[in-house]
């Protein structure tokens, strides 16, 4: 009886909390489809999406807030652009490949960003390791950590 009752209350409870999803919007079909009409081909013979001088401000913006050991950013190359359609998540995002100089480094680095069409939101899971002075995907990091102990 106890079981009985505290799953009702469970699926109760359910249907008045609000959604948790892992996304703030749900994407919509339509946003991959301007995404993919907005792409231009420049005179190099580059694809570039829609809006490329406002991304490249926002990244130079997310890289000097959070690397601050990067002195200035060069050059911002847009690599590619991924979706991901299944029946449970939709997203899609652009990456991008940023030049840096990096404090007391005489070679530019390289750095990669990912932008978010649908909450123009820059990231990036790249972090600066000392030792290899060298940007690596946090993940690596941490893989190498576990391995070391």
């Amino acid at each position: 009886m106890k079981n009985t009752l505290l799953f009702s209350f469970v699926i109760i409870a359910s249907f008045f909390s609000p959604a948790v999803t892992a996304q703030e919007k749900q994407v919509k079909i339509v946003d991959f489809i301007e995404q993919h009409e907005g792409f231009e081909e420049n005179e190099e013979g580059e694809i570039v999406p829609i809006n490329i001088k406002e991304i490249n401000k926002k990244i130079r913006f997310f890289i000097e807030e959070k690397y601050a050991n990067v002195e200035y950013t060069r050059n911002i190359i847009w690599d590619s652009y991924q979706t991901f359609l299944s029946p449970f998540d939709r997203y899609h995002y652009h990456t991008f490949i940023s030049q840096v100089k990096v404090e007391n480094i005489k070679r530019l680095k390289y750095l990669e960003v990912t932008y978010d069409p649908l909450t123009e939101k820059v990231n990036s899971s790249f972090i600066w390791n000392e030792e290899e002075l060298e940007f690596f995907p946090e993940e690596e990091i941490k893989e190498g950590e576990e391995k070391e102990e």
